[in-house]
């Protein structure tokens, strides 16, 4: 029988406590659209373990009672987590939700997360196929 594996982000690749919050928003690049800022940087060489991409979410209380905030994060998690293979194993993002996110497009709002990837050397670096 061949079971399905587990597509859960596992909390190694959480950001989690403020201080890594205030490190990526302080001295990462930045990204603006209409669903999301996206903050983003890539960690130290001398981390002890730069194994795999993070992610913080949050969400204000502005954007709607614990329903429609729990909503968005769920939404921006899965973004995350439908493309994290692309990105860099030593990087941090932090999406900001903005209020369009409750309702927006979940493709629209996917191009916009590829996006800032693309530009600001997010982009795990391919193996060469040449033999």
């Amino acid at each position: 029988m061949h079971m399905t594996p587990k597509l859960t982000l596992s909390a190694a690749r959480r950001l989690k406590r403020n201080n890594d919050f205030v490190r990526v928003r302080k001295n990462g690049k930045i990204y603006r659209c209409q669903y999301f800022a996206f903050f983003s940087t890539i960690r130290a060489e001398s981390w002890a373990d730069i194994s795999s991409s993070r992610i913080g979410i949050s969400a204000s209380k502005r954007l709607g009672n614990a329903v429609a905030r729990n909503r968005v994060k769920r939404r921006l998690r899965e973004l995350f987590r439908k493309w994290q293979h692309l990105i860099r194993p030593e990087a941090d993002i932090i999406l900001s939700s903005r209020f369009p996110a409750i309702a927006g497009d979940f493709e629209d709002m996917e191009q916009r997360f590829l996006h800032p990837i693309k530009y600001n050397g997010l982009r795990r670096h391919q193996p060469d196929d040449a033999t």
